[in-house]
């Protein structure tokens, strides 16, 4: 059976990398210098911006990445895509949708792709000011002539001049936003070469006061971590920046942007990405500037260590992901734990605040207009969450109390295990610890196996304590698998092949075992007997997965191996879904998927299709380092 943790691994990794690449240039497209050398590298259009930005984004060439973008096949792909289809059933597109409407009412022309190519000569800057109310500021270098000839200026008696001090002209139209409910405004101006448009008058005044070099101290170069970050980052096709602190504050981007991911990015307080396309693969540099809480890593993977695991792991493993254990045994018992059983306990919460201050009428009305927008009634087909959430006791903050005195049994049980395991792998001084995963599909009730194993560098390898070890795995199986506080017996054996030994420990009532072995100076521990045999015997793997820089964490994702691992699953996961939705549809019969026609399920639907979009990428690299209170990610894209 397969975990969601592990689920979360390789959805996040790999699918978030893919839809977030896809989603940053569309949204580029749809829409004094940090020192002198930065400002000669291509930041300056930051100093016109003005301070508070919550996210900075620039092209090299807007007018080539708008075209680059129409002309591309993943565009075709991805509007002809299940999750672009099901995109604009979502509350949050439709009401940037009607927003973006707004504004085009408002401008007396529709605002699309080949408006803002017009636009740029060829570099471009976007800062969003306010989620919520989308408040945002687009600046880009323009001439006089092209100037003239921009759709904007041609329909300038749509909008209201007026003049600042110094007599710069800009142009202004009144907005009815969110219907009426918020009054707000959209203007441009045109000055010392450069275009800017915005959708709030304050902001555009502040930045035709910073082109002017009128005011000091309020540019978004100026920004700390922008300054600190942008000595790090070489720009490249486009670059962003994050002001993460403030959108982790943002109730707009917790609710409606990042869901109930918020807790992963509280460490994170700045971060700025750069994307590079090279021959044959896509680079996204990213730094990040982490807060004062988040602890250090440790050394660095070392090469002797990560030479010594690939070695080991399958060069046609879906996922797998190597982390430094040097001085710090927790990433070593992290991987042995969660590659022999699914999952992490948590202690239910015992009540949730609610604050309905936090919500508009937009979120509960149902207006006529409303019925406009979205073709039929918002609430004539719940999502769902609806299921999911409307009888769940956790979700209304009314947990049982016997449910949280187990979690925290468990938990505690847990804890016990995992300083147990320290102890075994303490003296045999692991260095470095590997996850690889094998999600495949069988015939019965489970559908799936999620095969698992864990692979420790160890630097001395004699000196494990194996006992120890055998004794943890076995109080690891009864936390598990048994009620909280049980405790049970389980025995080992051994085997051997083709001159390898390993350790197996049987599971009688799920008719598994899981077991262990050494390879070399590597522990192998596995939840499947077959693929931790095929890792004791195997042929050491040709593959090579190093990297050249030092690092702490390197995650690879072999997209080419999508058939077993993710598609053939994901029919399985989907198919009572697709059963019940069209037996409900069709009065009782139930209508098979034709071969042309594309599942419209979350999985087998939406995931799948955005592996589609992406279905030039090979195989994605992510490696982490960690040094002084930052984080530095490297994701490579390698194309087929």
């Amino acid at each position: 059976m397969f975990s969601k943790s592990d689920w979360r691994q390789i959805i996040k990794r790999s699918l978030f990398t893919a839809a977030l690449l896809i989603a940053l240039i569309g949204v580029g497209i749809a829409i004094n210098a940090v020192s002198a050398k930065r400002a000669a590298d291509g930041f300056e259009l930051a100093n016109d911006f003005p301070r508070g930005a919550v996210v900075y984004a620039q092209f090299k060439d807007l007018p080539a990445a708008i075209k680059q973008w129409d002309d591309s096949a993943l565009k075709d792909r991805y509007l002809a895509s299940v999750n672009y289809q099901k995109l604009w059933s979502r509350h949050l597109a439709n009401k940037l949708l009607s927003r973006w409407e707004e504004f085009n009412a408002a401008t007396g022309f529709s605002l699309d792709a080949s408006v803002f190519a017009a636009i740029a000569d060829n570099r471009a800057a976007i800062a969003v000011y306010d989620i919520g109310r989308l408040d945002l500021v687009l600046i880009a270098p323009l001439g006089d002539a092209k100037f003239a000839a921009t759709q904007f200026f041609q329909s300038k008696d749509n909008f209201e001049e007026s003049k600042t001090p110094d007599g710069t002209a800009y142009y202004l139209s009144d907005v009815e936003a969110d219907k009426g409910r918020q009054k707000q405004q959209i203007g441009f101006a045109q000055l010392k070469g450069r275009f800017v448009l915005a959708t709030n008058e304050k902001l555009l005044l502040r930045a035709i006061a910073n082109i002017g070099g009128q005011v000091k101290k309020d540019r978004l170069s100026d920004e700390p971590s922008f300054q600190t970050l942008g000595k790090t980052v070489t720009p490249h096709f486009m670059t962003v920046w994050v002001n993460q602190s403030a959108l982790n504050d943002d109730w707009y981007f917790k609710r409606y942007w990042l869901m109930g991911a918020a807790a992963d990015l509280k460490n994170i307080r700045a971060g700025m990405f750069d994307l590079e396309l090279q021959s044959n693969r896509w680079i996204e540099r990213r730094e990040f500037l982490l807060d004062g809480k988040t602890m250090g890593a440790g050394a660095a993977v070392s090469k002797q260590s990560l030479q010594q695991i690939e070695r080991i792991i399958p060069a046609d493993a879906p996922f797998a992901q190597i982390r430094s254990a040097s001085g710090d045994q927790r990433a070593a018992v992290e991987m042995v734990r969660d590659a022999l059983f699914d999952g992490k306990i948590e202690v239910a919460k015992k009540s949730r605040d609610w604050s309905w201050g936090r919500y508009d009428s937009s979120d509960f009305e149902v207006a006529a207009e409303d019925e406009e927008v979205y073709g039929y009634s918002r609430y004539s087909s719940l999502s769902y969450r609806y299921d999911l959430e409307v009888d769940d006791p956790d979700d209304a903050g009314e947990g049982g109390a016997g449910e949280i005195d187990d979690a925290a049994m468990r938990l505690k049980g847990e804890a016990r295990v995992s300083a147990a395991l320290r102890l075994a792998l303490q003296s045999a001084r692991p260095q470095a610890a590997a996850k690889i995963a094998e999600p495949r599909a069988i015939d019965g009730p489970l559908f799936a196996e999620f095969r698992r194993a864990a692979i420790i560098a160890l630097d001395n390898p004699a000196l494990l304590e194996r006992a120890s070890l055998e004794r943890a795995i076995a109080s690891l199986a009864a936390s598990r698998l048994m009620i909280a506080g049980a405790s049970a017996k389980f025995e080992w054996s051994s085997r051997s092949a083709n001159g390898a030994e390993w350790r197996e420990m049987r599971l009688p009532m799920l008719g598994r075992a899981v077991g262990y072995g050494l390879r070399g100076r590597c522990l192998v521990v596995s939840n499947n007997l077959e693929l931790l045999a095929s890792l004791m015997t195997g042929a050491q793997s040709k593959r090579e997965i190093q990297n050249s820089s030092p690092i702490h964490e390197l995650t690879v994702i072999r997209l080419g191996e999508r058939k077993t691992a993710f598609d053939q699953i994901f029919m399985k996961l989907d198919e009572p879904q697709i059963k019940a939705y069209w037996q409900q549809r069709r009065g009782g019969e139930i209508k098979q998927i034709g071969p042309n026609e594309p599942s419209m399920e979350f999985f087998s639907g939406e995931i799948a299709s955005l592996l589609d979009v992406a279905a030039r990428v090979d195989e994605i690299r992510i490696q982490r380092s960690y040094a002084s209170g930052r984080l530095r990610e490297e994701v490579a894209m390698i194309l087929k």
